[in-house]
């Protein structure tokens, strides 16, 4: 809702664009075929990056993250809050209402709501009312903003002390954020990351990640909230190594190396990696860039990354955008999988979080799983490892 904007202003003493508008569709997402706790739709109680400080203004946003579809708005403090898009009173979407004297107001009735999601007035009532203070928006979760982002803890424990990458937080780090949409599955994308051999073959055409072996094996070590990939015969050359981390915040770390009379001189550039759930078939990917480096030589390589390296940077994103896009669901991609030593991260990164997985789908009703798009689904996602797997791994 735009109520004070010159366009409205304009349409509505004119006609202009009125029809326009009628003829349109709303554009609403597909509704979720999965019920709300399913992995495949997200792993819950973690905080998950929602968007940078930027992106959100003055006007409340829908948001479908994890499967529900929620309204982020800022209430008069300019604090971020993130609760269901759904309107108590007759379930409008309280997305499209107004931030009034820093409260949410539904377009609807103008019923309007706190930053704790309490109702705070009911105009056809007077104001205040008995009903007005027993009603609530049905869910709020805990949101901040930190290092320029947006962060909300999605679950029902209660959350954790959000504890960025050092690189956000380290003034010694310069850095692009960068977003991109999937239509692809949260779980595919971490698989794709952990999956270190990818580089030289789908990214061989890319100025970044062209160079180096194509015939290697890698190594898997665990460390204290993850684990970490290395390849066993190169290193510095290409994507060579990753950490993931599947603590309170998962994300990825990452090195690729930069050649100076591309990039300027300075260290490899440094890629943290977030991955959103919107639904089980669609995701936002964060990959925020980072370099060390200071004086003309941050000058030059912020100057170089504007014009010519974020372009050659997102050829190599819209690579795997392509590639995970076509392997469609969890369901179909691991369906009938024949896995090679390479792809011990995958098998990996499934068993680390198998223990989720097994707990979101012990919450589900047994009716449902037996008679759901996913009858027969055993609570062992995600799937273990194929014969082929048994023979390729040491």
């Amino acid at each position: 809702m735009k109520q004070t904007s010159l366009k409205l202003k304009i349409s509505q003493y004119t006609g202009l664009g009125a029809r326009r508008i009628a003829r349109t569709n709303s554009g609403n997402p597909e509704p979720v075929s999965l019920p709300a706790g399913h992995p495949y739709l997200g792993i819950r109680d973690k905080w998950y990056l929602i968007c940078t400080k930027q992106e959100l203004g003055v006007e409340p946003q829908a948001r479908r993250i994890l499967g529900e579809d929620l309204v982020l708005w800022r209430d008069g403090e300019g604090n971020p809050r993130l609760m269901h898009d759904y309107c108590p009173h007759r379930g409008a979407k309280l997305s499209i209402g107004d931030v009034v004297n820093g409260e949410l107001q539904c377009w609807y009735h103008f019923w309007r709501f706190n930053s704790d999601g309490n109702c705070v007035s009911i105009p056809s009532q007077g104001g205040k009312c008995s009903l007005q203070s027993r009603t609530k928006v049905a869910q709020t979760y805990p949101t901040v903003e930190k290092a320029g982002f947006i962060w909300s803890f999605i679950g029902d424990q209660e959350p954790p002390e959000l504890e960025l990458p050092f690189e956000l937080a380290d003034p010694s780090y310069s850095m692009f954020p960068e977003s991109v949409e999937w239509s692809a599955n949260w779980l595919l994308a971490y698989e794709n990351l952990a999956d270190i051999m990818h580089a030289p073959f789908l990214h061989n055409r890319s100025l970044t990640l062209s160079g180096g072996i194509v015939e290697d094996s890698v190594n898997v070590s665990n460390t204290e909230t993850g684990f970490r990939v290395e390849r066993v015969n190169q290193q510095g050359v290409n994507f060579d190594q990753v950490e993931i981390d599947l603590g309170h915040i998962m994300h990825c770390r990452l090195d690729i190396p930069l050649k100076a009379s591309f990039a300027g001189p300075g260290p490899n550039l440094r890629i943290v990696g977030f991955v959103t759930p919107v639904d089980d078939q669609n995701s936002v990917v964060h990959f925020p860039r980072f370099r060390q480096v200071s004086g003309w030589r941050r000058a030059l390589w912020r100057f170089l990354f504007r014009v010519r390296l974020r372009g050659t940077h997102l050829h190599v994103l819209n690579q795997d955008k392509a590639m995970l896009e076509s392997l469609r669901s969890i369901p179909e991609a691991h369906r009938d999988e024949h896995l090679a030593q390479a792809d011990k991260p995958v098998l990996h990164l499934r068993r680390a979080l198998r223990p989720a997985f097994d707990a979101q789908l012990a919450g589900l009703s047994p009716e449902w799983i037996s008679t759901g798009p996913l009858a027969g689904t055993k609570a062992t996602e995600p799937q273990g490892k194929s014969q082929s797997a048994e023979k390729a791994g040491p």
